[in-house]
């Protein structure tokens, strides 16, 4: 039952998360507001882990393999954004008859860009998303259900956490108002599978490092390749 309370917190805090100090930052996680949530929910997440008694090498904190686990997770996230942004440039414009720009991206500045990657996207949205939900709530799930069922519950709330994001982002796009609906479902289908990705490669390495290596990769590379996505 207390699993399923910190799940329950969980997608109840991501969803409050953007309405409240959404306001405060460009991008997702951009802002100092961000990276004091960031910080709060961490001590949130540890002080759960406590309750559950889960130690730490449930949480996937542990020395050994952690070099390994950064490479993997790195290697990971970046193929999977590059083919991400390569889908956001070349398929999604052939499909919706035009090019697909995320708005937001374009008021954002060279300079403002790199401090984001480097600063607020790890302390504002990376590790903290990480030690809840492949550190603390996957660990509380290993530890009493099947890996599979882990793996699928914990993605599952990772992808309903980002339900008022999935909806914003959308809505910052270029996508024609009709495709608004079915755009917001399907990034939520794919939140629903990068964490259950996430969520096996914290199992099969057993380091919560590879996933924050990960997730960071991927969204910095995705940043990135559409910041200098042009309109001809």
């Amino acid at each position: 039952m207390k699993i399923w309370l910190f799940a329950a917190l969980l997608v109840l805090w991501g969803n409050l998360l953007h309405p409240l100090i959404g306001g405060t930052a460009i991008l997702p996680g951009g802002s100092w507001q961000f990276a004091v949530a960031g910080a709060a929910l961490v001590a949130v997440s540890l002080a759960a882990a406590r309750v559950l008694r889960l130690d730490a090498a449930d949480l996937g904190l542990r020395r050994a393999g952690a070099l390994r686990g950064v490479l993997i997770g790195a290697f990971a996230g970046a193929f999977i954004a590059t083919a991400a942004v390569a889908i956001m440039r070349y398929v999604a414009p052939a499909v919706v008859g035009q090019p697909v720009i995320y708005e937001p991206l374009s008021r954002i500045a060279t300079g403002d860009l790199t401090p984001h990657i480097a600063f607020f996207l790890p302390l504002g949205a990376v590790i903290p998303e990480e030690i809840a939900f492949r550190g603390t709530l996957l660990g509380g799930l290993l530890a009493r259900d099947r890996v599979r069922t882990a793996v699928t519950a914990s993605a599952i709330a990772f992808a309903l956490w980002h339900g008022t994001v999935a909806a914003f982002t959308v809505l910052n796009t270029t996508l024609p108002v009709a495709l608004v609906i079915p755009a917001i479902a399907g990034a939520l289908a794919v939140l629903f599978v990068g964490g259950v990705i996430m969520a096996s490669l914290r199992v099969t390495t057993g380091s919560l490092l590879t996933t924050i290596a990960a997730h960071w990769a991927f969204n910095a590379i995705v940043l990135v390749g559409l910041r200098y996505q042009r309109i001809d």
